[in-house]
């Protein structure tokens, strides 16, 4: 899977579970298996500079000092689904 795609799995994926937030280490345990996750973050990040996710800090429940990143797919993501807006850098998957 080229890093197009990934982009358009991981928001494929924050779509299905719309509204609810997912945190950046979910994300990254459902697409490891076919890539690192630096390359997994690194789609998230162009997918939150663009402004097709949002990202949220909050304090990790259980470790005070620490901060964790949840993501949330935006109407703009949305749109990039349902191919009313484009982007050269992603690749829309396979509706069913």
């Amino acid at each position: 899977m080229s890093t197009k795609a990934l982009r358009g799995e991981i928001l494929d994926f924050l779509n299905r579970v719309s509204p609810r937030t997912v945190d950046e280490l979910t994300i990254i345990s459902v697409f490891y298996q076919y890539h690192k996750d630096k390359e997994i973050v690194n789609a998230l990040l162009y997918l939150a500079d663009r402004g097709y996710v949002r990202v949220i800090e909050e304090t990790h429940p259980y470790k005070a000092r620490e901060k964790i990143k949840l993501y949330q797919i935006t109407a703009d993501g949305i749109d990039i689904l349902d191919l009313t807006k484009h982007d050269d850098g992603i690749v829309v998957p396979d509706r069913e």
